[in-house]
């Protein structure tokens, strides 16, 4: 069983390798597509909000949301290879599926390829948003690192999450437009991006409390717990924990998906 489960991850991780080789000549413009939608949310959010009344400090609440938000976009934005191989049948993964190895291995790779797009795209996110505002919010070294780690964590979700999303998405036209406008925006925007989770309790504790089953909360109020005042979001080591649990499940579920879709062995 060991030296089965062995010989498993080992090919995941040459398959994985493989991908990197094939997907990081694409990663610059992800990497500059992502600094622009940052720093212009950046540059509204601190300079021109206040004028209408939102507070000074802002920016950095952003600031500091913007790149788990570009990770997860960019690992969703991923699943269009996959998508088109499973809708139409595709050569290359009904190739793989035919190697002497588990389904689950293909599809594992799958979910890592994008997280691993999800998180090179996104890392220079925090420090251009540093030089921007300066002196709005600190960079010291433990923050960092668990920003980072939180980021990390993020990635890998946001991978098994688009196999997840693959598997019930019927095809490349309608049924990506729906993922789009009946999910995906509806948890970026319900999860924190423009709020904290506290701030929502006090407007309405249901609808907080239905908020902790969105995934995305624990994405962006873990990475303000990082850098900002912890006693203002979820505690941190929770939304480790939370984001880990959701990783599990949705690879589960979507790979589980995908082998009946594809009517695996």
């Amino acid at each position: 069983m060991t030296s089965y489960f062995s010989l498993q991850t080992q090919t995941l991780w040459q398959l994985f390798l493989r991908s990197v080789k094939v997907t990081t000549p694409g990663l610059r413009d992800k990497i500059i597509n992502n600094l622009v939608w940052a720093m212009l949310n950046i540059i509204v959010f601190t300079f021109v909000m206040p004028a209408v009344g939102v507070g000074a400090n802002y920016g950095a609440f952003i600031a500091i949301t913007m790149p788990a938000s570009c990770a997860f976009f960019v690992a969703i934005n991923s699943t269009y290879v996959l998508l088109t191989d499973v809708s139409n049948d595709g050569s290359n993964l009904q190739y793989e599926l035919t190697l002497p190895i588990h389904q689950w291995v293909i599809f594992a790779r799958y979910a890592l390829e994008n997280s691993y797009q999800a998180l090179c795209s996104s890392v220079l996110i925090l420090p251009i948003g540093k030089i921007m505002l300066w002196n709005h919010f600190s960079l010291d070294l433990i923050p960092c690192i668990k920003f980072y780690f939180l980021l990390l964590i993020t990635s890998l979700f946001s991978g098994f999450f688009s196999i997840y999303i693959v598997s019930i998405t019927k095809d490349m036209y309608s049924g990506l437009d729906n993922m789009w406008t009946r999910i995906i925006f509806p948890m970026w925007f319900l999860g924190g991006f423009q709020f904290s989770w506290y701030t929502l309790h006090t407007i309405s504790p249901a609808l907080s409390y239905i908020g902790l089953l969105n995934p995305l909360t624990y994405v962006l109020e873990g990475g303000r717990a990082a850098l900002l005042n912890p006693a203002d979001s979820l505690p941190y080591w929770n939304c480790i924990c939370a984001l880990v649990i959701f990783a599990m499940l949705f690879g589960w579920m979507g790979i589980n998906n995908l082998k009946k879709r594809l009517d695996c062995l």
